[in-house]
């Protein structure tokens, strides 16, 4: 039905009855629209008014950015979540192995910032700062001091501790950690945290004028007997955890003259300290009480064989704070509750250090947690090996080799836990130093340590092994390219051996390498020396040592051998620029030409370019690095007396996701254009016939 405004007056004209209800809705309509107007311009302004205050307190409009994630800020004030909490530890020796689960249970229970003082020597200096700058933790900070030119200072104390002189090196905490530090909590590396460590902190804040020393009792009659121990106040005190006001012992007393007295007054009569750094603080604890706040024994439960310490929690073992291995027996240590406090400690060695890198709070002005990831990107999952921090542990067992000469040769490689048992065939026939990048989860570090050390006599019995752990992320393929320069940048000798785990080298190879070396002297001439790759298809076949028994057994086109080319079927192109015709009768090294997808394993300076991480999980992960050593002008030299021979074993998940996924191989094709893309515009070359 059709209204016009005639009809509307005419209804209005002879219906005057209407008018008073029609009148009543037009006013009504009135007054709700300008309630809506109104109501419109309110929420504007409380909309702006909120919004400022979500900038003022670190809380962004999540509008604005899709890609950016803020977490709520607090200020840094004394007795905030923000108050940076400042701790010291030695890390000299043998520490950073042990020194990682503790680590973890300190920064799973805290909530503040954190800043570690770590006092290093220049190999552990090397493994805490790829620790710590790959592990990527917010809100914590470190600062590394190399204190090896100050060991003499405590040298000439002679010292019976398991721990040797590193454990003398506390003495000197006031003089090493810079001025600006005031206080700070030292702590010893064998420590297990059930608690936040803010608790320890807030007690500087309980100390008198005249207490800048806050320990725990030690949990032992050790000091009972005073003709044979140093000098200590009652049962004497634990230094696996400590408190120390730096600002006060500078200000108030000569720490340095102090200590060095109360050693050469007990050395007259005990000879030797047994508890390094403990002793003396006690003997100056007995004699200067004042300076000592007690800490309450539930911070430094201590797992000695001759501990007290039930005497201290009773049968409530979830009152302890903070457990203190300090048995020469450490974890295995066998006393009343300590299979309870092992489980604990074992938790964290297989927690996942990666969750720890997740926030609640932040409390910095200036950081923002911003994600850059294009969803959109069909390969986001392979360009994440270049975008994501991998963990990384160098040196996680001790390693130990002097280079033998400037020509000397170190096998650089990578593998995964599954690999392993080939990594032990490979050491029984390499004699030199060996660099291995393992990639693993956290729970699989005690499978690794009682492999080495409790099964494998072959790899027990060598210390030139470095083992650099990477672990595990998610969201990447296997990081291949990452392992292979973690384990390239950790070598110590001049020339690299650039092999995969699977091989296994001919007899003295290892010599015949740094021979080779030693007569060509490849880095001058910018050369790398090719060692040809064969491989046998029989798994039980036990493969060729020697040249003369590898050409008795090679497959020709006139005899069928259960040895060949590596991949003459699956990837000829990979090796075919070797010429293995010609490496059959040569008796000197020759030169070929690199070729298209050419992928050998090159002996070559340690100076040599990084492997492309773009490249990870299967494909074209090494064939990149030969392409950029072409381009740089590298010239390829093939070795007539050396091999190496691949032995068969199941395809790794990659390879059987590059055979059957079509978006892998697409991914991978991308990422090799845009890898030649970027070699031309590097090296301004025309690399034409490497395309496929």
């Amino acid at each position: 039905m059709n209204f016009s405004s005639k009809y509307v007056f005419n209804c209005l004209f002879f219906r005057p009855w209407l008018g008073v209800p029609l009148g009543i809705w037009v006013a009504v309509s009135v007054v709700y629209y300008w309630w809506l107007i109104s109501r419109i311009d309110v929420l504007e302004t409380e909309n702006k008014v909120i919004k400022k205050q979500l900038s003022v307190s670190g809380i962004r409009d999540f509008s604005e950015s899709d890609n950016k994630y803020y977490v709520p800020e607090i200020p840094d004030a004394v007795g905030t979540l923000c108050e940076t909490v400042h701790i010291a530890l030695v890390c000299m020796g043998k520490c950073t192995r042990i020194i990682t689960p503790m680590l973890k249970s300190l920064l799973h229970h805290r909530q503040n910032p954190v800043h570690f003082h770590f006092i290093v020597g220049s190999g552990s200096a090397q493994t805490i700062t790829k620790l710590f700058d790959s592990w990527d933790l917010p809100d914590v900070k470190y600062t590394c001091y190399n204190t090896e030119n100050r060991l003499s200072e405590v040298r000439w104390i002679p010292n019976s501790h398991y721990s040797g002189i590193y454990a003398l090196v506390k003495l000197l905490f006031p003089s090493i950690l810079p001025e600006s530090l005031k206080q700070v909590i030292v702590l010893d590396s064998d420590l297990t945290f059930l608690s936040d460590i803010v608790e320890l902190w807030n007690m500087f804040r309980n100390m008198t004028d005249d207490q800048y020393i806050g320990l725990v009792e030690n949990e032992s009659n050790w000091y009972s007997n005073t003709e044979t121990r140093w000098p200590a106040l009652g049962r004497g005190f634990n230094t696996g955890v400590m408190l120390l006001d730096l600002y006060k012992i500078r200000r108030k007393i000569d720490w340095t003259s102090i200590w060095r007295s109360t050693v050469k007054e007990n050395l007259e009569r005990l000879k030797e300290t047994t508890l390094a750094d403990q002793d003396v603080i006690n003997a100056i604890i007995k004699k200067y009480p004042k300076i000592l706040y007690a800490i309450n024994c539930q911070y430094n439960v201590q797992m000695s064989m001759q501990t007290l310490a039930k005497s201290c929690y009773g049968e409530d073992v979830k009152t302890v704070k903070i457990i203190h291995w300090n048995s020469p027996s450490k974890y295995n240590v066998r006393i009343r509750d300590s299979e309870y406090f092992k489980n604990i400690h074992q938790s964290y060695v297989n927690f996942d250090g990666n969750l720890l890198r997740e926030k609640l709070h932040r409390c910095s002005q200036n950081e923002v947690v911003t994600y850059k990831m294009n969803h959109s990107d069909l390969c986001l999952s392979f360009r994440a090996a270049q975008r994501v921090k991998l963990r990384t542990h160098l040196y996680y067992m001790d390693y130990n080799y002097i280079n033998v000469d400037s020509f000397d040769v170190t096998l650089v490689l990578q593998l995964s836990m599954d690999r392993l048992q080939f990594l032990e065939r490979l050491v029984k026939h390499w004699d030199g130093p060996l660099s291995a990048a393992i990639y693993l989860s956290d729970c699989e570090v005690t499978k690794l340590e009682s492999f080495i050390r409790d099964w494998s006599s072959t790899l027990s019995s060598r210390n030139n092994i470095g083992y650099h752990l990477v672990f595990k992320h998610d969201s990447v393929h296997y990081p291949v390219n990452y392992l292979r320069n973690i384990a390239l940048e950790n070598v110590n000798t001049p020339y690299v051996f650039l092999m995969d785990v699977d091989f296994v080298p001919m007899a003295g190879l290892y010599e015949h390498l740094r021979t080779a070396t030693k007569l060509i002297n490849p880095y001058p001439q910018k050369k790398c020396l090719v060692v040809p790759a064969f491989e046998t298809q029989r798994y039980r076949a036990s493969p060729p040592r020697y040249k003369e028994e590898l050409l008795s057994r090679l497959s020709t086109s006139n005899s069928h051998g259960d040895v060949g080319q590596f991949r003459a079927r699956e990837w000829p192109r990979g090796h075919r620029a070797t010429n293995y015709l010609k490496w059959t009768t040569a008796t000197a090294p020759y030169e070929i030409e690199w070729q298209s997808d050419y992928e050998p394993y090159l002996v070559v300076h340690r100076t040599v370019p990084k492997y492309d991480t773009r490249f990870s999980g299967f494909g074209w992960n090494k064939v990149s690095h030969s392409v950029e050593l072409r381009a740089r002008g590298w010239r390829a030299v093939v070795l007539p007396g050396a091999f190496v021979v691949h032995t068969p074993h199941a395809p790794s998940p990659d390879i059987t996701a590059f055979r059957a996924d079509p978006h892998y191989r697409i991914c991978l094709a991308l990422l090799k254009q845009e890898f030649m893309d970027d070699l031309r515009r590097k090296y301004n070359v025309s690399l034409e016939d490497t395309k496929t």
